[in-house]
Parts: structure tokens; sequence; C-alpha cells
């Protein structure tokens, strides 16, 4: 089984009995075929679910959500299989939980970087993204948007706005639910910790079929529509466009642009 997270979090419960102690794992795998770690502990706080049919990442994190529900567990912690998990991260993060400031909060979310990038998370500006300030930790003043990894979110915060939206079943999932979370009044906190995370957009090519990519542009299009992100529709399609361009100059398959180009001449047409 490839994933970083999954054999990261498990080095770090062998070599630390007391972290290991108050975590329940659930593995949700949606290959084709069964991948079982031949590593996994003789635990009974380890549990493996295979789904070869791939429902998503909502329908994995909405098993765990009801899992943690009825096992009264009050913080879920997301995971996909490319974040690197440290030992200093969980005993922070830990530590944050366990503090009376996590009442304030509706989730915890680290730095995930890559090559010295930080990719997540991000303060959600009137028109563009925008990174933290350098060295920033604690309670976000703005709205911001997080990866799914390595996020721990409120279960009964997740509850409150209805959990995983199963319209959102793969991508852009943790942009709406980081939106929805926050319009409900919640707040976000940022722990000062880095984890390395690779992003499947950075080498588009390689990781990310045609066929995905579309499933991308019509769940980004749903976000927008909701959220008002970048102030709306009209400056969605101009994004567009402006990405089709990006792709025809930087991208050997030109697919890329011609369904991003598709997809703003669909945008227009149903404004």
């Amino acid at each position: 089984m490839q994933a970083l997270s999954l054999s990261s979090l498990l080095q770090i419960c062998a070599n630390d009995p007391v972290i290991e102690a108050k975590l329940e794992i659930l593995v949700h795998d949606n290959s084709p075929k069964a991948q079982l770690p031949e590593f996994i502990p003789g635990s009974e706080r380890f549990e493996y679910f295979h789904a070869p049919s791939n429902p998503g990442l909502a329908a994995a994190y909405d098993m765990a959500l009801a899992k943690a529900k009825n096992g009264r567990i009050p913080w879920l912690l997301t995971l996909d299989q490319d974040t690197a998990l440290d030992r200093r991260f969980l005993l922070q993060l830990l530590a944050a939980l366990e503090s009376g400031e996590s009442e304030k909060a509706c989730a915890y979310v680290p730095e995930l970087v890559n090559n010295g990038l930080v990719l997540s998370p991000q303060i959600v500006g009137k028109v563009f993204y925008r990174r933290l300030p350098v060295g920033f930790f604690g309670f976000a003043e703005e709205p911001i948007v997080a990866f799914n990894s390595a996020a721990c979110l409120s279960v009964a915060a997740l509850l409150a706005i209805g959990g995983f939206p199963q319209e959102y079943w793969l991508d852009y999932l943790d942009h709406i639910v980081f939106h929805r979370l926050q319009a409900a009044g919640g707040r976000v906190c940022i722990l000062n910790s880095q984890l390395t995370h690779s992003l499947s957009l950075q080498n588009i090519e390689l990781e990310v079929s045609i066929e995905r990519y579309s499933n991308i542009l019509e769940a980004e299009w749903k976000f927008v529509q909701e959220s008002g992100a970048g102030l709306g529709s009209l400056i969605h399609r101009i994004r567009l466009l402006k990405r089709s361009l990006v792709h025809v100059f930087r991208l050997k398959n030109k697919s890329y642009a011609i369904e991003t180009l598709r997809a703003a001449i669909k945008r227009n047409a149903s404004a």
C-alpha cells in the first residue's frame, strides 16, 4: 500500500504508545483490489475497510464521521495518502485538543508544504487566495481554506453542517467544508507545524487524468456558485480563460487547455 500518511502514522504509533492509545484509525481503501498493509498493528483501535467501487473522499470521511459520532469521539483527523506525518505535529495537535482553547475551534490545521512552497492553508480574499503571514500560527482572523489532509475537525461542528456533502464526492470537498464551517461561525486554528505534502495538480499531466480534471472543473464551479469565491461567476470565467492559455503554453497535452476552455464557454452559457 503506497500511502505515505498511513505508513508515517503507523511508524509513529509503533514508537510512541502514548500517541497510539489516543487514536482510533480507520483506513478506507478505494483501490480495485484490497491493499491491506502488511504492518497492521495488533490493536482494536485499527479498522480497515475496502471499497472497490471507489465512492470518493466524502463517503470515506462520512463513514469516519459516523463512527466518531457513535463512539463519542469529539475530533476527526482526515488524511489523504500524500502527507508525511511527524510526531511533533501529533503531539502539538493532541495538546491543543486537550486545552481549554479547543472549545473555540471548529478545526486545527498545520501548514502543508512542498519544496518550500506553502500549499495550505490560505486566506480567502475577495478576489484571490493569499498566503498567511510568514510564521503566523493561532486562530485565523479571516476566512481560510485548508486541504483535507491533516485537518482535524470538530465532530459536532461537522454534524451541524450536515457532514461531508456527497455532491463534492472527491474534488473541492475541503473548500466547501471549510467554507460551511466558517459560515456557521466556526474558527480555524493554524498550528505551528509544517508537514510535507505532494499535490497532484503540480504534476497534472502525469497524475491527473482528463476525466479527473473535468470533475475538478465541475466541482470548482459548484463551489464558486455556493460561496461566491473570487467575486463569483464572471471572474471565474475569466480565470478559466487565463488558465486555458497557461495550459496551452506549459503543457504538452493540449486536452487540458481544451477542457478548460470548454468549461469557460459552458459557464458563460449557463450564467
